[in-house]
């Protein structure tokens, strides 16, 4: 191994002396220590002691370092050389390695010579790597002179300042290294230079020659730590205030102070330079820097120096027939950077490779942004190098950029890198910065998020595993030449700009357009387009996700199978704004597209459900249902009716029970009444449960023709209605007078008057999960009617034929739930028609009696006519039909002025069947 012939220099240090450590032959252990590398002496002026060594060799101390290389919770100001820590002595058994643990480094550490005497052997140099370990320590970079001054006893004065600040940053090394830095260390760049190659033999003209497959290697491995930027520049030329800048300052501008990680390969090393940097639950402030050269032997591609002259370098002609048919030899650079567990990293990726497209014997390994171009030919009088012919290059090095495990990258500036993979909930955000990039791949729920001013371009795309691509602002801007969003992944168009050639959406991967009235310049299919029939295996399908007032155009052709999924919901809006809008449209040359369009949801809109629905080559909102809040919000009024109805036939209960009760002339009553109803009239659909109780007085008056039973009541009840994800709570309260007429003949008059509050809590879910609530009110006047003729079959048996009517008007206001939906007041008006018969029996029990009783009617129940104004629909919610209700009962007394009953009744047939209902009370006669 050699050192290489053009390696980068850093100048060094101009001491007023020999080498400091020839004077010494035991290194110095300077742990739990302050130690200064640089000291100034009257006779020798500035001396250096800062190369770390393990001193085996006390009759040769010129390869001894100053400073032990295991140092721990120490404070070093200057500069840690490991220059001499492996001579190349074949007896040499020590390694070569440095640990610095608990400890403060106010410089660097750096792999070159600081003095003039750098006597290291080079023939026969046995080669080992160095093992750099930083643990828990703090490499600052931030020593930039060293300056001494004083006045001696004489008045004279002694001075002397060496700069220290254009060595590099805080560690900079030109060997093979293996680098470990970990628990809560800080250090200010790294930087990498490969300094040593192992020579080709000869070059590929020779038969006899051959290309070392020898690769340098780099590894840094950052672990629980930081790593920042460094400076090669002096940072206290200027400040702010008084306070000027430090090493780590990352102040986002072009320049080599800006950058973490540099790993530079030599150009004139037949050797790559491999170099694998990782960083575990760790941060990253400032660029990362990769510079890659063709190997020395290598030819057929195009240099351009510094001051823009080209020069071309040839290819090789092996067999001498004077064409070129070799590109020779070169080794692939690399730098493969891995964040994973968290790691944060802001700043950029800077690849600064050569490439050629000039292919002899070698294979591509990748692409070029700017295209390849043809190599023209003097036969043909076509312009061959003006045109493109494709994009596959040979390149000098690959810069691959890997996220992992919920890590992120806060791109800035320009990066421009050959791959990009996001895995396993990771995120990309690239705002006011660019980011070029042979290949982006998101698996697993990982993000990109596109900002004001970013810029992505890349050859592929391709999102996957429910990860998610967003330009979340104006100025943000996407370009690829191919798109895959595959697995439930998404390309969120936001208000950015997406420029295509091929949109691919696969097993359920979604383009959301939201509410874009976009147009895609692009084809658009599935990976694996086989069959539109869902129900076979091979069956592939895209989203295609919009809001009702997004549009999508497709110029290009489209192929596949596209759910189409509308994502908002909203109270707002009327039929008109939404029934039969075009949401897509496809411009392509059949006559009707080869794509199927289904809907993936349904959509609240407004009041009512939409669903996309194909018609030949566009895709319209079709109307469906009333959402789940609009059904609620409707069916409040028909709901408010059975609660009435429930206390019109707890009514009825005791007026009947009053006139089979031998005695029975009036007192107080106290019932609980309860039923279950379900309501469906095609339009509204509703489930209802109602409990409550009514208390009432009465009194018997005996009259001229007839006896008059008269009293008032009250009644509270508690309901709930629900449908799907609605739901109304509801508290009702109502005052009643009542009062019956039994006249001598038998036929009795039953009649009421009501005013009824009714206080509504609407709850509901939208399509989009969002939640709804509004609070209705209302109030009501109802009235009753009841005639009849009571038939004493015997002394114990009655038959009651009857004939009722019944009526409940209600007014309410008009009211907006919270996601918009207005509802205008409305008066909505109930009756209901009733026929029917009770029939009973009394069993004496001396002054106790049982009285079981039967009901059997035909009722017919008339809403109609009703209808709700809904953002300006009117919109039918009236209910009506005929219906059987079928009842029984019992009534037992205990003593003549004591006594308890309970009933229950089946109303079924009409667009609202009671289930069931439940009137168990108790009365005391007067």
């Amino acid at each position: 191994m050699h050192s290489s012939k053009n390696k980068l220099i850093i100048s060094q240090l101009a001491l007023a002396c020999s080498m400091a450590i020839a004077t010494q032959a035991v290194a110095t252990d300077i742990s739990n220590t302050q130690f200064d590398t640089f000291y100034y002496t009257a006779n020798d002026g500035v001396m250096y002691q800062g190369y770390a060594g393990w001193n085996n060799y006390g009759t040769d101390s010129l390869y001894n370092g100053n400073v032990y290389p295991v140092i721990n919770n120490a404070k070093v100001n200057g500069i840690i050389s490991t220059y001499y820590l492996d001579n190349g002595d074949t007896t040499n058994t020590n390694p070569n390695s440095l640990t610095i643990k608990n400890s403060n480094i106010h410089g660097m550490v750096t792999s070159e010579c600081l003095s003039k005497d750098c006597n290291r052997a080079t023939d026969g140099y046995i080669y080992d790597r160095l093992a750099l370990t930083v643990d828990n320590s703090t490499i600052d970079d931030n020593f930039e002179h060293f300056s001494y001054y004083t006045q001696n006893a004489d008045g004279t004065i002694s001075t002397a300042s060496v700069n220290t600040f254009d060595l590099g940053t805080a560690i900079t090394l030109n060997q093979e290294a293996d680098i470990a830095i970990k628990n809560n260390s800080h250090v200010a760049g790294i930087t990498l230079i490969q300094g040593h190659e192992w020579e080709d033999h000869l070059d590929v003209t020779y038969t006899d020659g051959s290309n070392s497959a020898e690769v340098f290697n780099n590894n840094i491995t950052v672990t629980d730590s930081v790593l920042t930027s460094g400076s090669w520049n002096d940072q206290g030329t200027t400040g702010f205030y008084g306070r000027t800048g430090k090493a780590s300052d990352y102040d986002n501008s072009a320049t080599i102070n800006d950058v973490a990680l540099l790993v530079t390969a030599s150009s004139s090393a037949d050797n790559s330079m491999q170099t694998v940097a990782t960083f575990d639950h760790s941060t990253i402030t400032g660029d990362v820097k990769f510079n890659s050269t063709f190997d020395e032997n290598f030819g057929g591609y195009s240099n351009t120096n510094a001051n823009g002259t080209i020069t071309h370098v040839n290819a090789y002609d092996i067999n001498g027939d004077g064409t070129f048919d070799s590109n020779g030899w070169d080794n692939t650079d690399r730098l493969d950077l891995t964040l994973t567990n968290g790691s944060k990293w802001v700043g950029a990726a800077v690849s600064n490779v050569q490439a050629t497209s000039e292919l002899y014997d070698i294979t591509a390994n990748s692409i070029w942004p700017a295209s390849t171009y043809g190599i023209e030919n003097a036969d043909s009088a076509y312009n061959e190098s003006g045109h493109v012919v494709g994009n596959a290059v040979y390149q000098s090095g690959i810069f691959n950029v890997a996220l992992n495990n919920g890590s992120e990258w806060d791109t800035r500036k320009s990066s421009n890198i050959d791959a990009l993979t996001v895995n396993n909930q990771s995120q990309v955000h690239i705002e006011d910065s660019k980011l070029l990039a042979d290949s982006i791949t998101l698996t697993n729920r990982s993000s990109m998020n596109i900002g004001d001013g970013g810029n992505v371009a890349t050859d592929s795309l391709y999102i996957d595993s429910y990860s998610k691509v967003a330009l979340t602002e104006e100025l943000a801007n996407l370009y690829a030449n191919k798109i895959t969003i595959d697995n439930h992944a998404e390309l969120a168009l936001g208000i950015g700009q997406v420029d295509t050639d091929n949109m691919v959406a696969t097993d359920g991967g979604v383009l959301n357009v939201a509410s874009r009235n976009y147009v895609l310049n692009s084809d658009l299919n599935n990976a694996r387009y086989i069959t539109n029939d869902a129900n076979h295996a091979n069956y592939d399908y895209g989203v295609v996700a919009l809001h009702s007032d997004g549009h999508l155009a497709v110029n290009g052709d489209v192929a596949g199978n596209y759910k189409v999924r509308i994502d908002n919901a909203t109270g707002k809006g009327s039929v008109k704004d939404y029934k039969n809008n075009e949401v897509i449209r496809v411009y392509d040359n059949n006559a009707n597209t080869n794509a199927r369009f289904t809907a993936a949801n349904r959509a609240d809109l407004g009041a009512y459900t939409y669903e996309a629905q194909q018609q030949g080559d566009s895709v319209v909102l079709k109307q469906d249902r009333l959402t789940d809040y609009a059904n609620m919000a409707l069916s409040i009024p028909s709901a408010n009716t059975n609660i009435w109805n429930l206390e019109q036939d707890a009514l009825a209960t005791r007026l009947a029970n009053g006139r089979h009760t031998e005695g029975d002339t009036g007192g107080a009553w106290v019932t609980y009444i309860g039923g279950g109803f379900s309501g469906d009239n095609g339009t509204l659909n509703y489930d209802q449960d109602v409990n409550g109780i009514m208390v009432g007085l009465d009194k018997q008056i005996d009259g001229n023709s007839a006896k008059w039973t008269v009293g008032a009541a009250a009644g509270f009840a508690k309901g709930s209605i629900s449908d799907n994800s609605g739901n109304v709570d509801q508290d009702s309260q109502s005052a009643r007078i009542y009062s019956s007429a039994r006249f001598q003949n038998n036929i009795f008059l039953d009649s009421t008057l009501s005013y009824s509050h009714y206080s509504n809590d609407l709850t509901a879910r939208m399509s989009n999960g969002s939640a709804v609530d509004g609070d209705i009110s209302s109030d009501a006047w109802g009235f009753g009617m009841k005639l009849g003729y009571d038939w004493q079959i015997n002394q114990q048996g009655y038959l009651t034929p009857y004939a009722s009517i019944s009526g409940l008007f209600q007014d309410g206001d008009n009211y907006q739930l919270s996601n918009n939906m207005k509802v205008g007041s409305q008066s909505y008006d109930s009756m209901r028609y009733e026929l029917g018969m009770d029939a009973g029996y009394t069993f004496d029990y001396g002054d106790q009696a049982l009285t079981p009783y039967f009901k059997l009617a035909y009722v017919y129940d008339d809403s109609n006519g009703n209808s709700a104004d809904v953002n300006g629909d009117d919109i039918d919610n009236g209910v009506e039909g005929s219906a059987v209700r079928v009842g029984l009962g019992t009534q037992f007394s205990f003593t003549k002025n004591f006594a308890a009953y309970a009933d229950t009744n089946y109303l079924g047939g009409g667009d609202v069947d009671q289930d069931w209902s439940a009137n168990v009370g108790v009365k005391y006669i007067w």
